[in-house]
């Protein structure tokens, strides 16, 4: 049976989580920006509520998201390419469906509802990969 739909649906969802961490990237390049420090102490002389904080904290908190979603991008890449191995040659289109399912869902609670979009596309594939079954081939000869 071709996985057609599942590999596309997976693709395209690994496509997604790519962008999640080409965000992490841009993060990461504000964190060590001068301009953007500079506009954060602006910012913080301007509000009262943000009297005492420090700027370097802020953008150690950003560099931080930053790899965060750097590394739940990443890990959700590799395992959606393990799940395209399992379901090459529809091998294993239960392991991979779970797995795809799980990714989906843990992704989605790691990046606070940003990778919507990437879950909702890994499970789809996942669920197709549980419910599409094999097509009995009728012999004659019995």
């Amino acid at each position: 049976m071709k996985r057609t739909g599942e590999i596309v649906l997976t693709i395209i969802g690994a496509c997604f989580f790519a962008l999640i961490s080409v965000f992490g990237f841009m993060f990461l390049g504000l964190s060590e920006d001068s301009a953007f420090t500079q506009e954060m102490e602006n910012i913080a002389a301007e509000d009262p509520s943000l009297e005492g904080v420090e700027m370097g904290f802020l953008t150690d908190m950003v560099a931080a998201g930053g790899w965060y979603f750097i590394i739940v991008g990443i890990l959700a890449i590799i395992l959606g390419i393990v799940s395209l191995v399992l379901l090459k040659g529809d091998k294993h289109p239960k392991a991979a469906g779970i797995l795809l399912i799980v990714i989906a869902v843990l992704s989605t609670l790691a990046t606070f509802l940003i990778s919507i979009i990437a879950s909702i596309l890994y499970l789809i594939a996942g669920i197709l990969c549980l419910v599409r079954k094999q097509k009995e081939s009728f012999n004659p000869e019995y």
